[in-house]
């Protein structure tokens, strides 16, 4: 498969963020991410891609003497190529067929394997008693980096991230007590000792 387009986006609904990716041929792919299998993508996902662009960008012998220009060219291509893709494209939304079916693919498991080239291999794996499935993509480095850009900004839409405790009292309207502190409710007796849920 020729990958043409990947959108990645948050579903409030199902709590999950939807990957759908289509190929050049008019395919689409998809497959749900629960929070879970995203936290464990992420970081594998974001140090694969420093070490593609470790192999694309080598870095230059480094000395104790101020950086030469050769050192500060190849910095520059390196942060170039993190902000590189065309994420103003809206996503070609009807397609001409769709291999894994109507519904996504449920990633249960996944892989990553470095090719060669700087190119990687990501497996997403379902595997559930009633169906398995499986897709495999075979990325270049820039599509790895636009990628983790896509999951990052989903999480952040996601809110998975946030703390429990901002969450409650985002409003103002929820006071969470400090630890030490009671919480005095209105005619209660300040003297008895609160109570702990287990």
């Amino acid at each position: 498969m020729h990958i043409h387009q990947v959108n990645v986006s948050y579903d409030a609904e199902q709590d999950r963020l939807l990957l759908r990716i289509n190929s050049l041929s008019g395919e689409e792919f998809r497959a749900w991410l629960t929070r879970r299998m995203t936290l464990k993508l992420l970081p594998q996902l974001g140090q694969t891609a420093q070490e593609q662009l470790d192999k694309q960008f080598p870095a230059p012998i480094q000395s104790r003497h101020p950086p030469t220009q050769q050192q500060l060219v190849a910095q520059f291509h390196k942060e170039a190529a993190v902000y590189d893709g065309d994420f103003q494209t809206p996503f070609i939304e009807r397609a001409s067929a769709l291999p894994l079916g109507e519904a996504p693919l449920l990633v249960t498991e996944l892989t990553i394997t470095p090719l060669a080239d700087a190119k990687l291999q990501l497996v997403l794996l379902e595997r559930l008693p009633e169906q398995q499935r499986d897709l495999q993509l075979v990325m270049d480095p820039a599509l790895t980096r636009g990628l983790l850009r896509l999951l990052n900004q989903s999480m952040r839409a996601s809110a998975w991230l946030d703390s429990p405790l901002t969450a409650l009292a985002g409003d103002g309207s929820t006071r969470i007590p400090v630890r030490g502190e009671r919480e005095l409710v209105e005619g209660a007796d300040p003297s008895t000792k609160p109570r702990y849920l287990n």
